[in-house]
């Protein structure tokens, strides 16, 4: 138990480290820490999409049905061939 422990504490300081002392290039070379302080997200973008991001869907929802066919039980009713 003991090692799961020490490897458990090993990556809690790679994490922290790689979080805010180590520079990344993909964020111009700021560690992680930095850039989440110059980062301001454009909500108003966001906002503009309040139904959501995804596409409409490409064929409509199936109509609900009120009237059966004259093959189809009821609700509650059962066929008389079947037990």
């Amino acid at each position: 138990m003991a090692f799961h422990a020490h490897g458990k504490h090993r990556y809690r300081l790679w994490r922290a480290d790689c979080n805010t002392a180590r520079p990344h290039s993909q964020i111009a070379w700021q560690t992680p820490a930095k850039f989440a302080t110059t980062f301001n997200p454009r909500r108003s973008l966001a906002l503009r999409y309040a139904k959501g991001s995804a596409p409409a869907p490409v064929a409509s929802p199936a109509q609900q049905r009120t009237t059966h066919a004259g093959n189809e039980p009821k609700t509650g009713e059962t066929r008389g061939d079947v037990i």
